[in-house]
């Protein structure tokens, strides 16, 4: 397999990874957020008045709202590339954006253990 498909692959299943956690989503399960935003003592508040299943509950919503984040960019930047004639490079390879399904399907496949094609 070229270069490309590999790099394209690899970015793919990397942001697969990524999706599958957050910091917001850990807070909400620890009941607890760190920092010193202004909000940092509102959502303090509010988590300890949340039972540990409804902290999960809110965990899993994070996370989904976070993996829908990088699926509507990854549909953002195939949209420019479909219709602006934008192309991608690393390392002086072109990734094959067509080759699968589109960056935002082939994100949503891998995150469903779907199989890359050869």
């Amino acid at each position: 397999m070229n270069k490309g498909k590999e790099i394209y692959k690899n970015i793919i299943d990397t942001l697969v990874d990524k999706s599958k956690n957050c910091v917001s989503a850990d807070w909400a399960i620890s009941g607890e957020v760190k920092g010193n935003s202004k909000d940092t003592e509102k959502l303090n508040a509010i988590f300890s008045k949340l039972s540990k299943y409804e902290r999960k509950v809110l965990a899993q919503y994070l996370l989904e709202t976070y993996a829908d984040g990088i699926y509507d960019a990854l549909c953002e930047i195939e949209w420019y590339i479909d219709c602006k004639d934008m192309k991608i490079t690393v390392e002086g390879e072109e990734l094959p954006i067509t080759a699968f399904e589109g960056l935002g399907n082939d994100f949503i496949g891998r995150r469903n253990d779907w199989e890359w094609s050869e």
